[in-house]
C-alpha cells in the first residue's frame, strides 16, 4: 500500500509539471529541451533524472526521455518504484500540449503493477526478448533510425506493446510484458515503410543542415556589411 501511494503522488507530481495550474505554467517541448541540454548533448535520445522534489519520496526514480527526431513519441516518461519496476508513459508535443502518440502507447498519467518477465528487456518502450544487451540496442536504434524493415515482433492487441524476439526463442511462448496478455498477434516491420521512414529521417536532415548553412551564410553577410559600415562611420567621422 506504501509503494502504491508512493507511485500514486508520483504521477500526480509528473502530471501537474506537465499541464501546469493556474499559478505555474505546463512544461513545454522547449523547456524540455533545455532540461535535457538539446541539442548540446547530442541529437537525442536524450534523459534527464528530476532531482528529489516534494511528491517523489514514495519513488526511487523519474525520468524523462526526450526523443527529438521520433515523429510518433517527443516524450517517455518513467517512474521506477521501490522494489525496481519500471512505469512508462509516452506523449507527444503538438505545439500546444502532450498528447497521447499516435501509435496507442500508454499516456495516461496514473501508476500501473506492471512486473518485467524475467528475460525481457525494455527499450525505449519496446521488449526484447532473446538478445543480449548489446543486440537489443543495436535492434532498437536500428529500429529507431527506420532501418530494421522485415523485423518480426508481437504485438498486444489490447496495449499496442511491441516484443521482437530472436530467432532462438519460440514466439508462442511469450506474454505481453504489461498485461500479461497471452494472446498476441504476429507482425513485421514493414520494408517499404521502414524505406520511406529512413528516407524522411534523410531528407529532414538535409533540410536542417540547409538551413543551418543559410544562417551561417546571413551571418556571414552581415557581419560584412557591419564591418562597412563602421569603417564608412570612421572615415566620416575623421
Amino acid at each position: 500500500m506504501q509503494n502504491a501511494a508512493g507511485l500514486e503522488r508520483a504521477f500526480r507530481k509528473v502530471r501537474l509539471m506537465l499541464e501546469g495550474d493556474e499559478r505555474t505554467p505546463g512544461l513545454t517541448r522547449q523547456d524540455l529541451e533545455r532540461m535535457v541540454g538539446y541539442p548540446e548533448r547530442g541529437q537525442g535520445p536524450l534523459s534527464y533524472t528530476l532531482p528529489p522534489q516534494e511528491g517523489f519520496e514514495g519513488v526511487r526514480a523519474v525520468r524523462f526521455f526526450y526523443y527529438p527526431k521520433d515523429p510518433e513519441v517527443t516524450l517517455i516518461i518513467e517512474v521506477e518504484d521501490n522494489e525496481g519496476r519500471r512505469h512508462l508513459r509516452h506523449l507527444k508535443w503538438n505545439g500546444l500540449a502532450w498528447i497521447s502518440p499516435p501509435t496507442g502507447l500508454k499516456s495516461e498519467l496514473v501508476p500501473t503493477r506492471e512486473v518485467l518477465p524475467e528475460g525481457y528487456v525494455e527499450i525505449g518502450g519496446d521488449y526484447f526478448v532473446g538478445f543480449s544487451s548489446e543486440e537489443a540496442h543495436d535492434l532498437a536504434e536500428r529500429i529507431y533510425l527506420g532501418e530494421a524493415g522485415g523485423q518480426k515482433y508481437l504485438l498486444c492487441p489490447n496495449d499496442s506493446t511491441r516484443i521482437f524476439y530472436s530467432a532462438s526463442v519460440a514466439p508462442t511462448s511469450l506474454i505481453c510484458p504489461i498485461c500479461g496478455n497471452t494472446s498476441l498477434l504476429f507482425k513485421s516491420i514493414p520494408i517499404e515503410a521502414s524505406r520511406r521512414s529512413h528516407e524522411e529521417y534523410l531528407i529532414n536532415e538535409a533540410k536542417l543542415e540547409a538551413k543551418i548553412e543559410s544562417l551561417v551564410e546571413q551571418n556571414r553577410e552581415l557581419t560584412k556589411q557591419l564591418s562597412e559600415l563602421i569603417s564608412l562611420l570612421k572615415r566620416n567621422l575623421g
